[in-house]
């Protein structure tokens, strides 16, 4: 990140109006790149302060849809983040069904688009 290498290419990703999604520090990632600018996120507990401080709307939520960038809070929410991804594209029964398999229960701890 301090090479400026990743957050260079995710800003191109996001100018590319392709929709990014991170999980827990991976939202200073895109802070850094300019990404978070004035958007609603979220990033792990111990951070929320740093990326608030970098422009970003934080958002008390296990995951945050703010259209084109969706951010989860601490890793265990990348779970809930690839659920709520899946539910946004192919409905709530395809994740349903893979939260079943998985043997995990959803928080639904998600703020979605505003």
């Amino acid at each position: 990140a301090q090479r400026g290498d990743l957050p260079d290419a995710l800003a191109r990703y996001h100018d590319a109006d392709v929709t990014i999604a991170s999980v827990c520090t991976g939202s200073m990632l895109l802070a850094e790149a300019g990404v978070t600018d004035g958007r609603r996120a979220v990033t792990h507990a111990s951070a929320l302060d740093e990326l608030r401080e970098s422009g970003a709307r934080v958002v008390d939520a296990r995951v945050v849809d703010d259209g084109d960038l969706i951010t989860a809070g601490g890793i265990t929410s990348g779970i809930d983040l690839a659920l709520y991804l899946l539910e946004r594209e192919f409905g709530e029964p395809t994740a349903a069904r893979v939260a079943t398999v998985l043997e995990y229960e959803r928080r639904g701890d998600v703020a979605g688009p505003a």
